[in-house]
């Protein structure tokens, strides 16, 4: 799995071919370099609105639509994903069609070919799922990326209704000419990669390098406190703490303590409030690194009438893992557990992922490497992450379904 083929074309894009033994199929993936990180305000939305615009079979036309035609009659699939960092495309094909799935790719990436009229037949479909993704589980943590992280990194990915509402046909075409400019772009061919796959990606090398996007510097966790009025008889606290970036030495020691205090029912965080008080059903925590951001959290839903109790014990098992004392044996369960969630990744086709949002910041992801780093991480390198983040005065915490008096009680807890 980690014999690559990778590097750049004459004007920029970089190219990733990773064969993996016995896989069924090819996947090629293009990413790009895009998302609410790069977005201004006014924009926040315009990735994900692209994003609908470019995997939407009923807005091609011509050759592309002969092209995808021909694919989806061999049994080819067509997604996307769009992140805070990044915009995903991806074609499951056959094998022996690889390079005419590549071709599509490259087809896709045409900005000139984004239609008015389509950008208004989508609009109310997006906007739709603005709505429901209001009502999701996921809000909570949405919530509380927005509160915490400036700039980029705390907009929605989805954007928000007026962003979406008004962007216009224009904004979204100079918005996907920068996305697609050839610097911008990373395409990663895996899974059964035969000899046509470079002779497909050496089509993208007539892409326009383009105007580079900005890159607003290293974020780091803001201290604050959103409280969201509900009337349930359960709410939802959220805390979070700053934490490293991707590419940051001592990411790998935060994962060990995120495993060890928040990852599942052997964790500090669980043992406290669900096993030893019976407070909560649900308690986790656990770790999320972007190349320039990243955060330490801890998630727990509590029955309104037993809020503060349980908001005390929260701080209480918090403050107990900032003076964390590991064993070895605590240390070497949690790298383990990792290092198999790695390798586990890395026989399937998550791993095309991976290997594209870090081959966007020009590093080449191998699990072997990453496990090797794991496996270096001590108890003392540990207790010094618990230590450097796991602070009152740095925490920030979204509070969902608690009013203005429920919270000012919950902050003469934290006095």
């Amino acid at each position: 799995m980690e014999r690559y083929t990778a590097g750049y074309l004459g004007n920029g894009v970089g190219y990733l071919l990773a064969p993996r033994v016995h896989a069924p199929v090819t996947h090629v993936d293009v990413f790009l370099r895009a998302g609410p990180r790069y977005e201004p305000e006014a924009l926040n939305g315009v990735t994900h609105y692209l994003e609908h615009l470019l995997v939407n079979p009923a807005y091609y036309r011509g050759a592309l639509r002969k092209l995808w035609s021909a694919l989806e009659n061999r049994g080819a699939t067509l997604g996307a994903w769009t992140g805070k960092e990044f915009l995903m495309l991806r074609i499951v094909a056959p094998a022996e069609a690889a390079e005419k799935a590549l071709d599509f790719a490259r087809a896709l990436l045409e900005p000139a070919r984004l239609r008015k009229a389509d950008v208004e037949a989508e609009r109310p479909v997006i906007l739709d799922e603005l709505m429901r993704r209001r009502y999701s589980p996921q809000q909570a943590f949405l919530i509380v990326e927005e509160a915490l992280f400036r700039g980029g990194y705390g907009r929605p990915v989805l954007g928000k209704e007026a962003t979406v509402r008004e962007m216009t046909h224009k904004e979204i075409k100079a918005w996907a000419a920068r996305a697609t400019a050839a610097d911008s772009v990373r395409v990663v061919v895996s899974g059964d990669v035969g000899e046509a796959a470079m002779a497909g990606v050496e089509r993208f090398g007539d892409l326009e390098k383009g105007e580079p996007l900005y890159d607003e510097g290293y974020v780091e966790v803001a201290p604050r406190f959103v409280a969201i009025p509900g009337d349930s008889p359960r709410v939802r606290l959220l805390l979070a703490f700053p934490g490293p970036g991707m590419n940051r030495e001592d990411r790998f020691a935060t994962e060990v303590l995120a495993f060890l205090s928040g990852a599942g029912l052997r964790s500090r965080i669980f043992q406290d409030l669900r096993q030893r008080r019976g407070l909560a059903y649900e308690a986790f925590g656990g770790s999320l690194h972007y190349e320039n951001a990243g955060l330490l959290f801890f998630n727990v839903e509590l029955a309104r009438k037993r809020l503060l109790e349980g908001f005390q014990a929260l701080m209480d098992s918090v403050r107990s893992i900032a003076g964390l004392r590991l064993s070895a044996e605590d240390t070497t369960r949690a790298v383990e557990g990792l290092v198999m969630n790695l390798l586990q990744q890395a026989e399937s086709a998550q791993v095309s992922r991976r290997l594209g949002t870090n081959w966007l910041q020009d590093h080449l992801f191998f699990p072997s490497r990453e496990a090797l780093r794991y496996r270096r991480v001590t108890p003392d390198d540990v207790r010094g992450i618990a230590e450097k983040y796991l602070k009152p005065e740095t925490m920030a915490m979204a509070a969902v379904g608690v009013g203005a008096e429920e919270l000012a009680k919950m902050m003469e807890v934290m006095q």
